[in-house]
């Protein structure tokens, strides 16, 4: 039985190339493949910047994340973060080009066969030279291309995501020349690195030659050497472009929350520095107005592109918006009130000669590769924005520059950034967030207080209780507060709104006597007359719900 099985590998061995049938060849070929995987990956970080192309990690990502449920993707980024992931992915993009390499041989004995039965050129890696043979670059550039087509299958929907706001087309260009270069530097380095390793040791197994034990040994000692130097030059050279990503990277504001005032207040406008952020990006486009464009199209009577300049020429008007993010949880501060100034959806669309009648959907895409699609009469009933002003300035990068969607009433997941284009459509087409199951209607009605501060030891006598209420396009109608944990309620005051899409602050004065632990909690009760819901839930995947509630201590 061990007889047979010892015939069965000696056959499947001596089916494989000569190139992987000893370890000293099988080295040399690992050894070229990650030097071509780390010159690969080095170009590809460059062009992330020089260019704005997508990474493939980026793109694994981009392709996986909308599969996962929100639970899994919410814990995902708890226990790993962003750049873990990414990190992993970049490391096994490094190993999984090394590993691809042993593909050359196959495909170099393949275009050795078919050369030598043409009578051109016969066994062609056994010559020797200075530079690699025809067949070694007909191997190199065949893997190149087969792994060319493979990416451009499986990362398609999102090669137009790009770093500098190229519309939708030119992007998607951008990116599949961007990918060819990538994978045309991955073969010509693996045929020059196999070529100065391998092909004199190759040539004598490709004649069923034995190369002597000192040819195999400093052959170990070039791979080992290549494999070393590769290391070396390719972590430099990614860490400096990595270094240069994380200078524009996200990570120093992703998640930032609006901050209280002195005394723990809030400003009815939230200035542009401190409206919160969360985004899904590790690197956010800083698209170059020069390159923009804002396609509409679909179910459309005129498609059309825009510029800024044509999008002015529009009636234009401004609004004060408050956002939330669906991932804020009670008494959170993901939530922000800004002036917002554009032009609505609705004039964008007669502009373009109407919808269509079957038109039902709209689907927005921003150069960021997010997408969102949305009922087309919600978002008139809304007064959507696209608004290219935030608090009477241009917007900045990270809140969406040069236009953004605002959708009143809805989270802020409804309202996109860095928008490229619009398309009407007749069937709902789900999106980033929407893929992952999360909520995708109005915005629950939150009360929260502001002042005093959880915790706050309290002088017996009065206390101004502060704070705000927000139900999106509903309204506030009435604030109510309890200093007994929702034994009794009070009235409190409110200030009218800037807006009707916006938050309200609300005021009640506490005279607090009887000294000791107190629990103050409040509610809001919409335009429509729905009392905020007591319900306690957490944010994922339907937004948080539940009464506010602050401790406090009266000496």
């Amino acid at each position: 039985m061990v007889i047979n099985m010892r015939h069965r590998l000696a056959q499947a061995t001596a089916s494989l190339p000569p190139l992987l049938r000893t370890p000293t060849l099988l080295a040399a070929v690992l050894a070229a493949g990650l030097a071509a995987s780390l010159a690969a990956t080095v170009l590809m970080l460059a062009l992330r910047l020089v260019a704005g192309i997508v990474t493939l990690p980026e793109m694994v990502g981009e392709r996986v994340l909308p599969l996962m449920s929100a639970g899994m993707f919410v814990q995902v980024l708890i226990q790993l973060g962003k750049i873990k992931p990414l990190a992993y992915a970049l490391i096994g993009q490094v190993v999984l080009g090394a590993l691809t390499a042993l593909l050359f041989p196959v495909l170099l004995e393949g275009v050795e066969r078919v050369r030598a039965r043409r009578g051109v050129g016969g066994a062609e890696h056994a010559a020797v030279g200075d530079w690699p043979s025809g067949a070694e670059w007909l191997a190199a550039g065949a893997l190149s291309l087969l792994l060319w087509l493979l990416a451009l299958a499986l990362f398609w929907p999102v090669l137009p995501e790009n770093l500098y706001g190229y519309p939708e087309g030119p992007a998607r260009f951008i990116t599949i020349v961007g990918l060819a270069a990538i994978f045309a530097l991955y073969g010509a380095v693996l045929a020059l690195a196999y070529h100065a390793l391998a092909a004199r040791v190759a040539a004598r197994a490709a004649r069923g030659e034995v190369a002597p034990d000192a040819e195999r040994r400093a052959l170990l000692a070039r791979s080992a050497a290549v494999a070393g130097g590769s290391l070396v030059v390719g972590a430099l050279g990614a860490g400096t472009l990595i270094h240069a990503l994380f200078d524009r990277s996200t990570l120093g504001y992703d998640g930032s929350q609006t901050a209280s005032l002195a005394g723990g207040t809030v400003a009815p406008v939230t200035p542009t520095s401190q409206f919160y952020v969360v985004t899904k990006n590790v690197v956010d486009p800083q698209v170059v107005l020069g390159n923009w464009a804002l396609e509409v199209n679909g179910l459309v009577g005129r498609p059309g592109t825009y510029d800024l300049a044509r999008l002015r020429a529009l009636p234009q008007v401004s609004r004060y918006v408050t956002l939330e993010c669906i991932s804020n949880e009670v008494g959170g501060h993901l939530v922000s009130n800004a002036q917002w100034h554009g032009v609505i959806l609705a004039s964008v669309l007669a502009d373009r000669g109407g919808v269509q009648p079957a038109g039902k959907y709209v689907y927005f895409t921003s150069a960021d590769g997010y997408h969102a699609g949305q009922a087309l009469d919600e978002l008139l009933a809304a007064g959507t924005l696209l608004a290219w002003e935030m608090n009477g300035q241009p917007l900045t990068d990270r809140h969406g520059f040069p236009l953004r969607t605002v959708v009143p009433g809805y989270f802020g997941e409804h309202s996109s950034k860095w928008l490229t284009g619009i398309e009407v459509v007749d069937q709902l087409k789900n999106g980033f967030y929407q893929s992952q199951g999360w909520y995708w209607g109005p915005l629950h009605t939150l009360s929260r207080i502001d002042s005093p501060v959880r915790g706050a030891s309290l002088a017996r006598g009065p206390v101004h209780v502060s704070g705000i209420a927000f139900a999106g396009t509903r309204g506030i109608r009435r604030v109510e507060v309890s200093a007994d944990g929702g034994g009794t309620w009070r009235d409190a005051t409110l200030t009218p709104p800037l807006s009707s899409q916006s938050w309200v602050l609300w005021s009640w004065p506490w005279m607090a006597v009887a000294p000791g632990d107190h629990t103050l909690t409040v509610r809001a009760t919409d335009g429509t007359g729905a009392v905020q819901t007591a319900e306690k839930r957490g944010t994922v995947p339907d937004g948080s719900t539940g009464y506010h509630q602050v401790r406090v201590v009266v000496r």
